[in-house]
């Protein structure tokens, strides 16, 4: 298109006209759908991160009727190379959702039948797994976490700023979250959770601090992503303007997202979850590491704020977490693992079944550690390889290192929006890391934000498409 004509809309042709209105709709309903959709995992959020079966089961109804729109923008529009690219993604996600599904089916060999089916009643029907029931909701589950990815990387994809407005959108919501989560525990009642705060950590709208912390690190992560976005726009940070460009930017909003990463860096010392604040770390690290690697880096000094913020909470506020740290070899964590392996071990190929972990594992804890409820192993990798089992799990995380290696490519070649990338890797790492751990991504608001935020870092994840100054296109007749 020609500079006069995009002066003169009036010179178009009609079939040019027609194509700028239809892709403007597009756009503008692709927008409203990821608006809606980000509004439904927020309210997820709101009570136990979802947990409920009634609070999950909407979420995965209102994401199907979402994602069936996004298929029919899909349909009609066509798809980008981004949403072409994550189709390779799917085939692995899918094939491991497939498998799921056979674990949960009867009537197969009864050689590969679990061993709970030995002392089943009279008439039941073995499957492969020891809780088929609870094999389709992890199903359900995981299918509504792809549907969310889908959907956020098209709404992140159809303009280049739309993903850094959601971030923001993040951002805000977690320092909300964090103050509600303050407040409740100043006043000593939770009214989201309907439950006394008194004698407990920080816990904002979550039963569990750990995936709280987990949440709260998102949020830090938005935070600094957004504070260093609102204040690079300013250029001539060597010049005689350097200073005033920058305290200009800080306070026509940048010190908004500033306050928001310093309130969620004491909400995540309030948790005292020690892996939460590992895990903090690791994603503040990966971050500047990455706004600092890529090509489109950000100047050190622009992160002068977040870390001078990250180091007054490292010496003034974490005395609860330094404190549990000393106990680390004497949780009950760690030597369930030991069992957890063994499980393992036990079925290596056919796995106990997708959901089935707090049934299945009773028979290996040992009596000293049976006082607990294991229905968690506290090791997202471990937990996934002993229900899976190991070619299954192996396959699911390989299509999560797929998206993993995508957002290091971006960060190392976008030159526009390559904070995008940037904030989705600090919480691919950061998650990776907690899930070692806990279970925060078995939270299932925790795993859908987690899933919108890789959508959003994979969209702004390819590089901007390059003009060169040697071949320049020739003139077409309707440029004239």
């Amino acid at each position: 298109m020609s500079s006069f004509e995009r002066k003169h809309p009036s010179t178009r042709s009609p079939a040019k006209r027609r194509r700028r209105r239809k892709s403007g709709s597009e756009s503008r309903t692709q927008i409203v759908l990821g608006w809606v959709a980000l509004l439904v995992v927020f309210a997820a959020t709101l009570r136990n991160g979802g947990t409920h079966p009634l609070a999950w089961h909407l979420l995965c109804l209102t994401t199907f009727v979402l994602f069936a729109m996004q298929v029919v923008l899909d349909l009609w529009h066509g798809l980008p190379r981004q949403a072409r690219k994550a189709l390779w993604v799917a085939l692995p996600w899918f094939t491991v959702l497939a498998w799921l599904q056979v674990q949960s089916l009867a009537g197969l060999a009864p050689a590969l039948a679990h061993p709970f089916w030995a002392i089943a009643p009279d008439g039941a029907s073995p499957t492969i797994s020891a809780h088929p029931d609870a094999g389709r909701q992890v199903v359900m589950r995981l299918t509504c976490y792809a549907m969310l990815f889908w959907i956020f990387l098209r709404c992140a994809g159809s303009r280049s700023r739309d993903g850094v407005a959601f971030i923001q959108a993040i951002a805000i919501f977690s320092t909300a979250l964090a103050i509600y989560g303050m407040v409740s525990k100043a006043t000593g009642y939770n009214v989201l959770l309907d439950a006394d705060e008194t004698a407990r950590q920080l816990r904002a709208s979550f039963w569990y601090r750990n995936a709280y912390a987990t949440f709260a690190v998102f949020g830090v992560l938005a935070n600094i992503t957004a504070y260093v976005r609102s204040v690079s726009g300013n250029g001539n940070r060597d010049g005689r303007y350097a200073l005033r460009d920058y305290l200009e930017a800080f306070f026509a909003g940048g010190w908004i997202f500033a306050f928001g990463a310093l309130v969620g860096l004491v909400a995540i010392a309030m948790t005292q979850s020690r892996a939460g604040a590992m895990a903090g770390v690791v994603g503040v690290v990966v971050l500047v590491w990455a706004l600092r690697r890529g090509s489109g880096k950000v100047h050190l000094a622009l992160l002068a704020v977040p870390v001078a913020l990250a180091v007054f909470v490292g010496l003034f506020m974490t005395s609860g977490v330094v404190s549990r740290l000393d106990r680390i070899d004497d949780d009950a964590r760690l030597g369930i693992f030991r069992q957890v392996v063994a499980g393992v071990i036990d079925r290596p190929l056919l796995g106990h079944g997708a959901g089935a972990f707090p049934e299945a594992f009773r028979p290996y804890v040992a009596l000293e550690q049976a006082a607990f409820d294991w229905n968690k192993a506290h090791n997202t990798y471990l937990e996934n390889a002993f229900e899976f089992g190991l070619p299954a799990a192996a396959l699911f995380f390989f299509a999560l290192a797929m998206i993993g290696r995508r957002l290091v490519s971006g960060v190392l070649t976008r030159k526009r929006n390559q904070s995008t990338p940037a904030f989705a890797l600090a919480c691919f790492a950061a998650a990776a890391f907690h899930s070692v751990f806990d279970f925060s991504l078995q939270i299932p608001a925790i795993a859908a934000l987690f899933a919108a935020i890789l959508g959003i870092g994979w969209a702004q994840s390819f590089p901007t498409r390059r003009v060169t100054k040697t071949v320049q296109r020739r003139p077409r007749v309707d440029d004239l």
